[in-house]
């Protein structure tokens, strides 16, 4: 009974200090693309709690005799987990690479699935846009991620055009030689 104590404590500690080691990596990998705070923070956060409450819960299982069941009842609740909350992961996993990539910016005009507007807010689940209309638009993010998105650029004001338009009474002005 000490053996498994102590094997669980052992295996505690190495996960802590991993923790603390992953969360650091975190913090200096996101502070170098520039992340939002509270993203960074949050990110921080899951990686610890998520090591630390591994580490624990294996230390219980450890010290009761019962290693091997423990893991597979760890893989077995993530495994269920994941596939139950699938389609909100891969929205926060969009929404991170939405905010990393910087395409889809604040005060910019995008068009996404039918939709114009100003983006106006972007989570890590949903980005919200304004309409002309003065309608809000609610996005999830792995729309933005998986389907084709048109932004306005950064110098032109929302709802301007530029261009030829849609007008039967415009030619197409051919460079001489290409008839």
């Amino acid at each position: 009974m000490a053996g498994n104590v102590l094997q669980g404590v052992v295996f505690f500690i190495v996960l802590w200090v991993a923790a603390r080691l992953l969360r650091r990596v975190a913090r200096r990998a996101l502070a170098g693309r520039k992340v939002r705070a509270d993203i960074a923070l949050l990110a921080e956060r899951v990686l610890y709690i998520g090591l630390i409450g591994l580490g624990a819960f294996m230390l219980l299982a450890l010290a009761l005799g019962q290693g091997a069941t423990a893991l597979a009842g760890v893989l077995v609740a993530a495994f269920v987990a994941s596939l139950g909350l699938q389609d909100l992961f891969k929205n926060y996993v969009a929404g991170f690479y939405v905010l990393m990539e910087g395409h889809v910016m604040l005060g910019r005009e995008i068009t996404v699935a039918g939709h114009t507007g100003v983006v106006t807010e972007v989570q890590m689940r949903t980005t919200f846009l304004r309409t002309e209309s003065g309608e809000t638009v609610v996005v999830p993010n792995i729309e933005l991620f998986s389907t084709t998105v048109k932004v306005a650029p950064a110098d032109r004001p929302p709802g301007s055009a530029e261009g030829v338009q849609d007008d039967s009474r415009q030619g197409v002005e051919i460079p001489p030689g290409k008839v």
